[in-house]
């Protein structure tokens, strides 16, 4: 393991000091923890549907509702 400084404002180094504490980890497992937590939250997509032609109201709703080309 390395050791490196972060500078953070007081606020929130005693917040996650305080989660750590709340969860029964060290401040380094508590980071850890919360790095991998952001890391999975999924990328927003845009653009994924083009058409070909134009198309009714009916139709785009039935391509919205099977969630923008997902």
């Amino acid at each position: 393991m390395t050791s490196t400084t972060i500078k953070v404002p007081r606020a929130l180094r005693d917040r996650l000091h305080r989660l750590a504490a709340e969860d029964g980890l060290t401040l380094a497992e508590e980071i850890e923890r919360l790095v991998a937590l952001a890391g999975r939250r999924p990328r927003p997509r845009v653009g994924g549907f083009r058409s070909t032609r134009p198309l009714s109201a009916e139709e785009i709703d039935a391509e919205l509702s099977r969630g923008f080309g997902a």
